[in-house]
């Protein structure tokens, strides 16, 4: 089985460019640099693709734009904190070109309950007016669940006092917004060769794990490639992938990196100047 994870961002909560910041980062012209709230994309399969949303960030619109992504077949909840939730009313696109059927949308309860509060009117099935998402929700705990015929395995991770959901699928994980991967976590994380993890600055930090601490961890699972996500204007690309050993980089946005079906992990990059381009 296929599985491809596309980076559609891989910035911190701020973004990079930064507000207001006259950092060197903040200031690169090199795309790589420029960085969207963290989410992923899930490609799983070949014929038939299935298509997981991980987040659905504030900067969703232009993520699925140019990504070309004009439908999903589910949506997976990490948390609930602003930069990972406050696009869902603009999934109301990928609602309309998947034909207006409700998207299925997967979270701990906590999540989908805090979710019913802040987008109430998506919930309400009453709601007069009708150019809104429509959505499915399920919840999970530990237990692996099926997302359109894919099977998903929630990866529990500490994020400061909050319960963060990593997924695993096949060979592959995802885990954004955490500075704890707990040992029974570890566990269900063996075999998994293929990684994208938080790494939001070189020093340690309260919620997030700092790029030592994320090669650790990324060590510990004994993953063969790791690529790092939610980065602040601390990381410059460049620079800090000449650091890193050959088997860990950090992630950009419009990165696509893959398990194949015959066992080959391929990396793709967007074409010569990055991913399409993104006023700022």
């Amino acid at each position: 089985m296929r599985v491809e994870m596309e980076f559609l961002g891989s910035g911190t909560s701020s973004g990079i460019p930064t507000i207001g910041c006259d950092c060197w980062v903040c200031n690169s012209s090199n795309p790589r640099n420029k960085r969207l709230r963290s989410s992923v994309l899930f490609r799983v399969g070949a014929e038939d693709e299935v298509r997981l949303l991980v987040d659905a960030t504030p900067d969703i619109r232009i993520q699925a734009l140019r990504a070309g992504l004009a439908s999903v077949h589910g949506v997976l909840i990490t948390h609930t904190h602003a930069d990972h939730c406050h696009g869902l009313d603009d999934l109301r696109g990928l609602y309309w070109g998947g034909g207006r059927v409700p998207i299925p949308l997967w979270s701990y309860p906590e999540s989908l309950a805090q979710l019913r509060r802040s987008f109430a009117y998506i919930f309400d099935a009453d709601y007069e007016y009708k150019g809104i998402v429509r959505l499915e929700p399920h919840v999970f705990e530990h237990q692996p669940f099926q997302a359109a015929g894919v099977n998903v395995q929630p990866i529990p991770v500490v994020h400061g006092n909050m319960r963060v959901a990593g997924f695993r699928i096949g060979e592959c994980a995802y885990i954004t917004d955490t500075n704890e991967v707990p040992d029974t976590s570890i566990e269900l994380l063996k075999g998994v060769r293929l990684l994208i993890l938080d790494a939001l600055r070189r020093a340690p930090h309260p919620t997030h794990m700092s790029l030592p601490k994320a090669l650790e961890t990324a060590e510990k699972i004994c993953v063969e490639r790791v690529f790092f996500t939610h980065i602040n204007h601390d990381l410059e690309h460049e620079s800090i992938n000449r650091e890193l050993p050959d088997w860990a980089r950090l992630g950009y946005d419009g990165l696509k990196v893959a398990i194949e079906e015959d066992g080959r992990i391929t990396v793709t990059e967007p074409g010569p100047g990055g991913p399409p381009p993104v006023a700022f």
